[in-house]
């Protein structure tokens, strides 16, 4: 009885982790353009809803805006160009996918799961190592201003 037991709780608890490891979760925030107004929505139907087209490596879908923050959707197909943000420090929560996150010149690996604190001024990229577009919420606080983000040359 107890192996039986011990074998349901498991396939109960594999169903559990397979089914968080598909589901992206949940954006609850400002409607954007309407700080005081709260939606709900999938992450999983935004990305469906707004696919990467078959030339473009990479999508940005601002979710919401104010002075003190932005919160964004960016999928990546391939990789990211070097670069780093003059006005903001991030927050990137990996929703989807896998790769190696560039900050300075360390390169480390992530997955999706990860969160990543990237302070402003520094040089960074994201180089996506899946078949899938990677998909991530970006917290930038405070908001960007209009050149961020920076691009850079990449030098050996």
């Amino acid at each position: 009885m107890k192996i039986l037991l011990l074998a349901v709780s498991g396939l109960l608890l594999y169903a559990v982790l397979c089914i968080n490891a598909s589901h992206a979760g949940q954006w609850l925030g400002p409607q954007q353009g309407q700080e005081h107004v709260l939606r709900q929505t999938d992450f999983s139907q935004l990305l469906a809803a707004n696919p990467l087209g078959s030339g473009e490596n990479i999508k940005v879908m601002e979710l919401s805006r104010n002075a003190r923050s932005s919160n964004v959707l960016v999928q990546v197909r391939d990789r990211e160009p070097l670069h780093w943000h003059a006005d903001s420090d991030i927050a990137v929560f990996l929703l989807r996918g896998e790769g190696d996150i560039r900050i300075g010149k360390e390169t480390r690996p992530v997955k999706a799961g990860d969160v990543i604190h990237i302070e402003r001024g520094t040089i960074h990229a994201y180089i996506h190592r899946g078949a899938k577009p990677a998909a991530a919420l970006v917290v930038y606080s405070p908001a960007p201003g209009p050149k961020d983000p920076i691009l850079v040359a990449d030098k050996p």
